[in-house]
C-alpha cells in the first residue's frame, strides 16, 4: 500500500477496502473496514488545530493556523446539527493539544506567532488554569483515568523530554519521567488506562510510547506500520486509530489510517488525507476537522469521521 501522497487525492467513499487480513485459528473475529464519511465543514479553514468532544456539550475545534499563517484564537463547537463560534481564546494558538475530562475541554500549549506557550485554558469559558511546567507546542494532551497528560512537543530549546500530569482538584502539573524518545508533532490517545503518544518528528517516527499511571513507568506498543508526524489519533473502545500526517520534510502527505486491535496494527487508507489534525471521539465516531490537504500550509474546512 502506498502511504505517501504528493497531495489530496480521492473522494470519500462510504467504506474503504481492507489493506491486510489476519490469519490463523487463534485470531480474533474478522475486522471490518473502517467506515469513513463526510461531515459538515468547519465555518473557516484551519490546520494545526486541537480538538476534543463531550457528547452533551458537542465537538470543539480550537485554534490552528489560518491561510495567512496566523495563529488563531477561534473556538468552534458542533452540537450535532450545526457549527457555532464560541468565545475566542485570549490568545491565538496553533499546534496546541486538547482533551476532555469530567465535562470540561482543556486546551494546552501551542505556539503564538511562533512563540511557544505554556498556557492552559478550560472550556466552556474560556477560563485559565495552571500553566504547564514546560511550555510546548506540537504536543499531545491525553485524558487517562482522572488525570490529563501532556506528552511530547517542542519548546524554545528543542523537543521537551519530560511528560506532565495534571490534577484537576489541586490545579497542578507534576513533572513525569521523560519520554523514551522526545519528539514533537505527536498524536495522542488513551489505551487501557495509559496515555500514549504515536509517531512524531525527530525526524518522523513510528514509535508508540505510553505512560502507564498505575505502574508509574513508560511502556511501548508495537510501532506504527509507517512513520508519521502531524497525524491525529483517538480511541473507540479498545481500538486505537492514527490517521494522516506528513513526512518530516513537509514534502509529502501520508494517507495511513492505522488501526490497533488485538495487539497489532493493521493499515487502511485515509480517504481524505490531511495533516495538522486531531481526532476527537464524538457520539461513537472519531472526527477529524480541518487540517492541511497538502504538505506544508494549505488549511481546509473539511470535516470527516470514522467508525
Amino acid at each position: 500500500m502506498r502511504l505517501l501522497r504528493a497531495g489530496l487525492g480521492i473522494a470519500l467513499p462510504a467504506l474503504v477496502a481492507l489493506a491486510a487480513c489476519a490469519s490463523g485459528s487463534t485470531a480474533p473475529e474478522p475486522s471490518t473496514a473502517v467506515e469513513q464519511r463526510t461531515e459538515p465543514s468547519l465555518p473557516e479553514a484551519r490546520q494545526e488545530v486541537a480538538s476534543a468532544a463531550i457528547d452533551e456539550l458537542g465537538l470543539w475545534v480550537i485554534g490552528g493556523l489560518d491561510g495567512a499563517r496566523r495563529s488563531s484564537a477561534t473556538v468552534f463547537r458542533f452540537d450535532g446539527n450545526a457549527w457555532t463560534r464560541e468565545p475566542d481564546l485570549p490568545v491565538g494558538l496553533d499546534h496546541p493539544g486538547a482533551a476532555a475530562l469530567d465535562g470540561v475541554v482543556y486546551v494546552a500549549g501551542g505556539f503564538t506567532g511562533g512563540a511557544v506557550s505554556g498556557r492552559v485554558f478550560a472550556l466552556p469559558g474560556p477560563r485559565e488554569v495552571a500553566q504547564l511546567n514546560h511550555a510546548r507546542g506540537g504536543l499531545a494532551l491525553v485524558a487517562a483515568g482522572a488525570k490529563l497528560y501532556a506528552l511530547g512537543g517542542s519548546g524554545g530549546g528543542g523537543d521537551v523530554a519530560p511528560a506532565e500530569e495534571y490534577d484537576v482538584a489541586s490545579d497542578r502539573w507534576t513533572e513525569l519521567p521523560p519520554m523514551p524518545t522526545p519528539r514533537n508533532h505527536v498524536a495522542g490517545f488513551s489505551h487501557r488506562g495509559m496515555a500514549c503518544a504515536a509517531g512524531g518528528r525527530r525526524p518522523n517516527s513510528a514509535e508508540v510510547d505510553c505512560w502507564d499511571p498505575a505502574r508509574r513507568r513508560w511502556t511501548s506498543l508495537p510501532a506504527l506500520p509507517a512513520p508519521t508526524s502531524g497525524a491525529g489519533a483517538g480511541a473507540l473502545g479498545d481500538r486505537a486509530f492514527v490517521a494522516g500526517g506528513e513526512d518530516s520534510a513537509s514534502q509529502a502527505m501520508i494517507d495511513q489510517l492505522a488501526v490497533f486491535e488485538a495487539g497489532a496494527w493493521r493499515v487502511e487508507r485515509m480517504a481524505a488525507p490531511r495533516h495538522g489534525i486531531a481526532l476527537a471521539a464524538y457520539r461513537g465516531r472519531l472526527w477529524a476537522c480541518g487540517g492541511g490537504e497538502v504538505a506544508g500550509l494549505k488549511p481546509v474546512a473539511t470535516c470527516t469521521s470514522i467508525r
